[in-house]
C-alpha cells in the first residue's frame, strides 16, 4: 500500500518563495505520487471600475476643451480691442498733425466770398493747415483747407480739392457709429466756446476739444493743440520829413 503525501498549500507556497493564491492538484507523474501546485490567479477590471474610468476621462476631456476655448475667445477680444485702439490712435495721430500746423491764411469760396482761416462749430470745423507739400516736388501747394466735421453718424474728414474757389468734398470716415458730437475751441484767455471764427487778425483757437459719443461704448474725448498764432504784423514806419531833424 502506497502512501500519498499531500504538502499544506502555506508550506508549499513558503518552500517556493511567492505568495499563495491558489491550489491545484495535478497526479500521474512517473513515481504515481501526487503533487500539489500553486496557481496563480488572474484578475481584470469590472464594468463598474471601466464606467467611473470613462466617467473621469470624459470630465477631464470637457474641462479641457471649455478652458481652450476659453483661451481663444479671450484671445480674440483682445485681438479686437488692440485693433480697435490701434485705430483710435491714428485718429489721433491724423487730427494733431493737422492741427499742429494750421496757419493764419484765409481762403476764398466758390462764389468768391471771402472764407475766414479757421472756422467752427459744435458739430466740426475746418481750418488751413500745412506739410503737405508732395516728395516728388510737384506743382501741388504746401497748404490745404480740410475739415472735420459729423455726417450721417460718422465723423469725418474732408479735404478741399484746391485752397480757393471750391468747397469741402464728402471726405472719408474716421469713426462710425458717432450718435453725438461736441466740439469746444479754446482762446488765448482761457474761455471755452461752442463756436469759433478766425476773424479779426486771422487768429487761431489755443486747443480743440472733440467729443464723440458711440452706441454702446464710452464717450471719447479728445484735445489738441493748435499751432500758435502769430502777432499781427505791424505796418513800415513812414519816412520822416525831407530837411526834418531828429
Amino acid at each position: 500500500m502506497r502512501r500519498i503525501r499531500i504538502s499544506s498549500p502555506f508550506a508549499l507556497s513558503l518552500s517556493k518563495g511567492r505568495p499563495f493564491f491558489g491550489v491545484k492538484e495535478k497526479s500521474g507523474d512517473s513515481s504515481g505520487s501526487a503533487r500539489t501546485e500553486v496557481a496563480i490567479g488572474q484578475h481584470g477590471f469590472t464594468l463598474v471600475e471601466m464606467l467611473v474610468a470613462l466617467s473621469l476621462f470624459a470630465a477631464i476631456a470637457a474641462m479641457g476643451v471649455s478652458l481652450l476655448r476659453s483661451s481663444v475667445d479671450t484671445q480674440e477680444a483682445v485681438q479686437t480691442r488692440l485693433k480697435a485702439m490701434s485705430g483710435m490712435n491714428r485718429i489721433r495721430a491724423v487730427m494733431a498733425n493737422d492741427l499742429a500746423q494750421a496757419v493764419q491764411r484765409p481762403t476764398r469760396g466758390a462764389a468768391g466770398e471771402a472764407v475766414p482761416a479757421f472756422t467752427g462749430s459744435a458739430n466740426g470745423f475746418a481750418f488751413v493747415h500745412a506739410g503737405t507739400a508732395t516728395i516728388e516736388g510737384g506743382a501741388r501747394p504746401d497748404v490745404e483747407r480740410v475739415g472735420y466735421a459729423l455726417i450721417g453718424g460718422e465723423w469725418r474728414r474732408a479735404v478741399q480739392p484746391t485752397l480757393d474757389g471750391t468747397t469741402l468734398g464728402d471726405g472719408d470716415r474716421l469713426v462710425g457709429d458717432v450718435s453725438a458730437a461736441a466740439v469746444r475751441y479754446r482762446d488765448e484767455r482761457g474761455n471755452w466756446s461752442e463756436s469759433w471764427s478766425s476773424d479779426p487778425d486771422d487768429r487761431l483757437p489755443r486747443a480743440v476739444e472733440v467729443r464723440l459719443t458711440r452706441a454702446g461704448r464710452p464717450p471719447l474725448t479728445m484735445l489738441f493743440l493748435t499751432a500758435p498764432t502769430l502777432p499781427p504784423t505791424l505796418p513800415p514806419p513812414l519816412p520822416s520829413p525831407t530837411g526834418a531833424t531828429p
